[in-house]
């Protein structure tokens, strides 16, 4: 197998791994990590050693046309922003991993042969499910304790948080599903029983709708009228669920505190409209543009600002949320536009992941997920790859 193959394949297993790095941060929650850091740092040196493989064959994909923009423009926005913020290390340091993740995704939407994208596909599929028992574990044995309270008895296993995870099992949806119930694939079928378990073990209201949105989106791309009233009825049976057991599973204190991020945010952004306060720097301006009656830069809140299009603004200014606007608008009209041509099995994966991709930037519009690129940029390009090569 070709290193880069392997690379692609380990890129397409980790992404359930990346909220294990909180260990390393010495402002994480007062809560016990889950990975020791020693087996954390080992994870980071694996993924950045998985990233390296793929450079050649992002090389070798690169043209100078819209696709190629649409993958490396939001890591090269980063770094702009990056190199004039308030944090430039840390900034610097993440767009260089968003720009991996780009050029990777980027390879494996252009290049990557039948073989390597079916690999992708079931090491996606097995460390989805793995991840999703764990974290369904995790939550029935109300262990770690620590975790259990601090995330009001809902599941977050490996993720940072309940709406991250809730936010990883639309794509793992996005995938799982339609090679079930087209491809009759055994082991999506299972994967996808447990991913729509664990989505309302997280108790996510926003992700439950952004769920429905993805099908609805499915539903009118493949011209599904019934799938479409599915989708009707499965949103108001999930307006009725959350009134009797989802609010149990929520602190009111997190809409307001949210609020008050989402204000703070804007703020931050109308100061610094052109390039923002650089990536992850919000924190370091947060306690100077809050409102005098919000919680202080030591509380949950003051992290980020609790919604992507708002941490885009906030961090990268207008550059990044027209970079960001750009290269989704971009990867999904290219999906789509491929997918009419496509086989049945690999147009339904593909119309798959573009809803999924479309149920997560709803769901991201009031949460703000760390794995959000690692879907986006790396995940959804297996769209491109499979109806390219016909793998499945």
């Amino acid at each position: 197998m070709r290193l880069s193959s392997a690379g692609q394949i380990v890129l397409c297993a980790f992404v359930p791994l990346y909220g294990t790095f909180v260990a390393l941060d010495p402002a994480r929650p007062p809560i016990p990590p889950l990975v020791p850091v020693a087996v954390t740092i080992a994870f980071g040196v694996l993924a950045l050693a998985a990233l390296a493989a793929v450079v050649p064959a992002a090389a070798r994909a690169a043209r100078l046309d819209a696709l190629t923009l649409a993958f490396l423009a939001p890591g090269t926005a980063s770094l702009i922003s990056s190199l004039t913020g308030f944090d430039p290390p840390v900034g610097v340091g993440l767009s260089i991993l968003v720009l991996g993740l780009g050029a990777a995704g980027l390879a494996l939407a252009r290049d990557a042969d039948a073989p390597t994208t079916r690999a992708c596909l079931q090491a996606f599929l097995w460390s989805g499910l793995a991840a999703s028992l764990l974290a369904l574990v995790l939550l029935l044995s109300h262990w770690p304790v620590a975790l259990y309270a601090y995330d009001n008895g809902r599941a977050v296993g490996t993720f940072l948080n309940p709406n991250e995870l809730a936010g990883y099992t639309l794509i793992g949806l996005g995938v799982a599903l339609p090679l079930a119930l087209v491809g009759r694939n055994r082991l999506a079928a299972v994967t996808a029983a447990v991913l729509l378990v664990t989505l309302g073990a997280t108790f996510s209201r926003w992700g439950a709708l952004s769920a429905v949105c993805g099908v609805a989106a499915y539903a009118l791309a493949s011209r599904a009228r019934l799938l479409l009233a599915a989708a009707v009825v499965a949103a108001l049976a999930g307006i009725g669920l959350d009134a009797l057991a989802g609010a149990q599973h929520h602190n009111p204190r997190d809409t307001e505190s949210r609020a008050v991020a989402w204000r703070t945010g804007l703020t931050t952004f109308e100061r610094f409209p052109l390039l923002g306060v650089g990536p992850l720097a919000f924190p370091k301006t947060y306690d100077a543009l809050r409102p005098p009656e919000a919680p202080g830069p030591r509380t949950p809140v003051a992290f980020d600002p609790h919604s992507l299009p708002i941490a885009f603004a906030a961090d990268g200014g207008i550059l990044a949320v027209g970079t960001l606007t750009f290269s989704l608008t971009m990867i999904l009209r290219r999906v789509f536009r491929e997918a009419r041509a496509a086989k049945r099995v690999p147009r339904a994966l593909a119309l798959g992941l573009a809803a999924g991709l479309i149920a997560l930037v709803i769901d991201c519009g009031i949460n703000t997920i760390s794995i959000f690129f690692a879907l986006s940029l790396q995940v959804v390009p297996l769209a491109l790859a499979v109806v390219r090569n016909d793998a499945i």
